[in-house]
């Protein structure tokens, strides 16, 4: 009898263990799901529009001109605003075939009326890749779309084909594929 009453206290030990254990985990996973909710719907507090898989294509006459992707996009209707999230900005030449630039950039903000946009890189530089193989890196890019022109006050560092030109400041005229460094202009190349 003695045998009989420690394993039924035994058992009814692990079985409340079990259920203790499993009480608890659940309770996590919910508390880490309510937490996950809340966390995004403060991020979402006063956007019209909350948008996981951004994309906006810009076209004319039925053919892009440029395209721009973002992991995540705040829409602000009323401000004609969108803040991006890890974003990417394929640019076409000016007869729309070809792809001739590639901006990546951690945050952006985007005009919805004038198509015009920020890119900001806060850890990593926001970088363009020319077809040629070409690259600018800088903090900040400004795309105008009426004049199809990017800017930057920051500095600049291009690099490519054995050439590495430093300075402050950049202005480039897309389609005319001209760029200007604008101050402190150092240039070094190298020999493969």
């Amino acid at each position: 009898m003695k045998l009989f009453d420690m394993r039924s206290l035994l058992t009814l030990g692990i079985l409340g263990l079990t259920l203790f254990i499993g009480y608890k985990v659940v309770g996590h996973i919910q508390s880490k799901g309510q937490e996950a909710t809340m966390v995004t719907l403060e991020e979402q507090q006063g956007a019209d529009a909350w948008i996981q898989g951004f994309s906006y294509r810009q076209t004319r006459s039925g053919t892009t001109k440029w395209v721009v992707t973002a992991d995540q996009a705040k829409v602000f209707e009323e401000e004609h605003l969108a803040r991006l999230q890890d974003v990417q900005v394929r640019l076409f030449d000016e007869d729309f075939h070809k792809e001739q630039l590639v901006i990546t950039s951690e945050t952006g903000i985007m005009n919805t009326s004038t198509n015009d946009f920020d890119l900001v890189g806060e850890k990593d530089k926001t970088v363009m890749t020319f077809d040629s193989g070409f690259q600018v890196l800088s903090d900040r890019l400004t795309w105008v779309e009426r004049t199809r022109e990017l800017t930057t006050t920051d500095p600049v560092l291009i690099k490519g084909d054995g050439l590495t030109i430093t300075g402050v400041g950049l202005t480039g005229k897309v389609d005319a594929k001209e760029f200007q460094v604008l101050a402190n202009v150092r240039a070094e190349v190298f020999s493969p």
